[in-house]
C-alpha cells in the first residue's frame, strides 16, 4: 500500500514539473510565423504611444487598421489627428486632413515598415531577427525580444504573444537613439471579409498632391 502511494507521489510530481516546464522561445517563434504565413485578413483597433527620449514627452495616438494580403491595407489614426493610409497594392495613400495634402509613394517602402512587415507576414522572424531573449508573461501569453538583422532603424523589438494562436497583441520597438514606440492592437479579428472599398482611396478636392519621385525616398 506505501509503495503504491510513493509510485503515485513520483508519478504526480512528475507531471507537474513536466507542466510547469518553460516554452522554448524558438518554439514560440516559429508559432508567430506560422499564424501570420496563414493569416490572409487582419483587422482591429490599435493605440500607440512614442516616448521621446530626448524631449521627455509622450505622444498618444489610436484609430483602427484593415489589412488583407498581400498589399491591401487601410490605417485610420482617428486621434490625436485625422490621418488616413490606404494601399490599394499598386501605391499607398497618406491622407493628412489637417493638412489638406496627400503624400503617394510605392507599397514596397511602406510594408518595409517593421509593424507592416510583421502583420503582413513578410517579415520572417526566424531570418530577418536575432532572438535575443524569450519568457512567459501573463497567463496565456510570452514576450519575445528579438534585434533585427537588417533595419539600421530599429535597434531592438519586444513581441507580446498570445501562445495559444501565435497573435502579436503588443509591440514595444526602440530607435537607435533610445525613442520607444509601443504600440497595442485589439478587437482582433482574423480571415473575416473586408469589404474591398476599405481599400480604394479617392484624392478629396483641393488637397495638395505630393508624389514620390522616381528612386526617392
Amino acid at each position: 500500500m506505501v509503495r503504491a502511494m510513493v509510485y503515485v507521489l513520483v508519478l504526480f510530481f512528475r507531471a507537474v514539473s513536466l507542466k510547469a516546464e518553460p516554452i522554448p522561445p524558438e518554439v514560440v517563434l516559429h508559432r508567430v510565423e506560422d499564424f501570420y504565413l496563414h493569416t490572409q485578413t487582419l483587422s482591429g483597433a490599435f493605440t500607440q504611444e512614442v516616448y521621446w527620449r530626448k524631449k521627455l514627452e509622450v505622444e498618444t495616438s489610436g484609430g483602427r487598421f484593415w489589412f488583407s494580403k498581400p498589399d491591401l491595407l487601410r490605417w485610420e489614426y482617428d486621434y490625436p489627428e485625422k490621418l488616413v493610409i490606404v494601399s490599394d497594392g499598386k501605391r499607398v495613400y497618406y491622407y493628412s486632413r489637417p493638412d489638406a495634402q496627400v503624400l503617394i509613394f510605392d507599397p514596397r517602402k511602406a510594408f518595409s515598415r517593421l509593424v507592416l512587415a510583421l502583420l503582413s507576414g513578410k517579415a520572417r522572424l526566424s531570418q530577418d531577427f536575432r532572438l535575443l531573449s524569450g519568457a512567459p508573461a501573463e497567463t496565456g501569453f510570452y514576450f519575445l525580444e528579438l534585434k533585427p538583422r537588417g533595419d539600421q532603424s530599429v535597434s531592438r523589438v519586444k513581441l507580446k504573444i498570445e501562445l495559444n494562436t501565435g497573435e502579436i497583441r503588443e509591440i514595444w520597438s526602440w530607435d537607435p537613439l533610445g525613442n520607444l514606440t509601443h504600440l497595442v492592437l485589439k478587437d482582433l479579428k482574423i480571415n473575416s471579409r473586408i469589404d474591398p472599398q476599405k481599400f480604394v482611396f479617392r484624392i478629396p478636392k483641393g488637397v495638395e498632391v505630393i508624389k514620390e519621385k522616381e528612386g526617392g525616398s
